[in-house]
């Protein structure tokens, strides 16, 4: 396989040398892919993203020269739900050498190691016709390994692993470290002709949801010089902003805004360096993404509620009116007496409801007396936890009323924090949090108890079968 790849890559460097001074190497060339189809990048960066359900577009022309237009298109609708992340679309890649079209498929998940690390993994799943992208050279003997002339079907498999701790995440991918010519029943690459690369960024939180995200990444390209870079995005809530450089390709600028909340638009330039062919120094990109959120699947049925009780308002003053028709008609004298009873008897009752509404309120009186002395007797108890039971306790904490606090997580990382406190109140909870300054996490609770008995029995029924998580008690003295 190697001898007939060297052939065929030394006879194309001969023919087409009038046309490009230096091959383009045979990566997909997304160097500059961060906001928008970063799984293309990085098969793990599917799970950063900010909306569950996007379709992303993103298109390259390479250099633009007039013999060969090197251009990369990219179609596809991406999903993400907590610690997952999948997606597929469309792709035609033109290498110089080879023109790719077909599809890929991406999946991704993170497993939590703590508070604030845990390890990503993920996958491209590749599959595309390959054909010959430009055959004008081809001499009349055939000497290519291409003598039948077919297009040929390929599958290949690039997947991704990221180690994260907090804001720092450290990755490792590899373009085609599994591949196999499905036309010629055999691999396309050798062992020593895998594309890697190490990637390194971190997320600087500036506030209101906006962030400055720095990367670096090392790419190994056989039969190429290593490829070094820098990347740098600033994500605004109105646009977006770029720059890099990359040692084979060049400096790179990139601008996007956002628009309607949902629609995303930018465009790339990169200036290249002395790589590129002679007189030729730019090349462009344009990205675009619409985010389509997520549909709230909750019933309302409180407007039925309003229009039963307005029907039920209408029947009344209808009766009420009747009745007023039908006194009209009587005597005088039944009319003023009738009226008089009636005012005696809503006096009656108003005086009725006078003293049952104090009779209530002394007894209700009573009842928080008598609760708010339990309460507080209970807050005294000194709890014995149970075998294997997770139970913290302090003495005090700036802002917290003592009690007991049923904990369904903790966070150290903001992201991770916001995106759980959705996802209760997606599933109809009412979550609530505090920080504690002795340990810089954010407390999730849904509820707080006055007595351990209480919360235990909280604890042990899942919170009346709501909540499906593992639960724990944080007492407050």
């Amino acid at each position: 396989m190697g001898k007939r790849l060297g052939a065929f890559l030394l006879f194309l460097a001969t023919a087409v040398l009038h046309a490009q001074d230096a091959l383009l190497p045979p990566d997909l060339r997304q160097q500059n892919l961060q906001y928008i189809n970063a799984s293309l990048m990085n098969p793990v960066f599917s799970l950063d993203q900010e909306s569950p359900h996007r379709i992303g577009f993103w298109s390259r022309w390479q250099w633009q020269t007039i013999d060969a237009d090197p251009t990369t298109i990219f179609l596809t609708y991406s999903a993400s739900k907590e610690t997952v992340a999948y997606g597929g679309g469309f792709f035609q890649h033109n290498t110089g050498v080879y023109k790719q079209t077909g599809g890929v498929l991406n999946y991704a998940f993170d497993i939590p190691l703590s508070d604030k690390a845990s390890i990503s993994f993920g996958a491209n799943l590749f599959g595309f016709m390959q054909e010959i992208a430009d055959n004008r050279f081809f001499i009349n003997e055939p000497i290519l390994p291409f003598s039948d002339g077919r297009d040929e079907f390929i599958l290949q498999l690039a997947p991704a692993i990221r180690f994260n701790y907090d804001q720092l995440g450290v990755a490792v991918t590899s373009e085609n470290l599994f591949d196999f010519n499905i036309t010629r029943s055999g691999a396309v690459t050798e062992s020593n002709e895998k594309i890697l690369a190490g990637m390194l960024h971190y997320t600087f939180e500036t506030g209101d949801g906006q962030y400055l995200r720095p990367l670096v990444y090392a790419k190994r390209i056989p039969g190429y010089d290593t490829q070094f870079g820098l990347n740098a995005l600033w994500m605004g809530s109105r646009y977006w902003i770029q720059g890099g450089y990359n040692s084979f390709y060049g400096a790179s600028a990139g601008l996007g805004g956002v628009f309607f909340g949902r629609l995303s638009l930018g465009g790339m330039l990169e200036f290249a360096s002395s790589n590129s062919p002679e007189d030729e120094s730019l090349t462009y990109g344009l990205v675009a993404s619409y985010d389509m959120g997520k549909a709230d699947k909750r019933k309302k049925v409180v407007g039925f509620d309003i229009e039963e009780d307005l029907q039920a308002e209408a029947a009344m003053d209808q009766a009420r009116r009747e009745a007023e028709m039908e006194a009209g008609r009587r005597d005088s004298l039944q009319a003023a007496e009738a009226a008089r009873q009636l005012a005696e008897q809503r006096t009656r009752d108003s005086l009725a409801q006078v003293a049952r509404a104090a009779e209530l309120a002394d007894a209700e009186r009573k009842r928080d007396s008598i609760a708010r002395a339990e309460a507080a007797l209970a807050l005294k108890e000194e709890v014995k936890p149970r075998e294997g039971e997770r139970y913290q306790e302090v003495v005090a904490e700036d802002g917290l009323q003592p009690g007991f606090y049923l904990i369904a997580n903790v966070f150290g990382t903001k992201r991770y924090y916001e995106a759980f406190m959705k996802n209760l109140a997606d599933q109809g909870l009412q979550p609530k949090s505090f920080y504690r300054e002795a340990n810089s996490f954010n407390y999730v609770y849904l509820e707080r108890y006055d007595s351990i008995e209480a919360a235990r029995r909280a604890r042990d029924s899942r919170f009346g079968g709501r909540y499906t998580g593992e639960l724990w008690i944080f007492r407050v003295k």
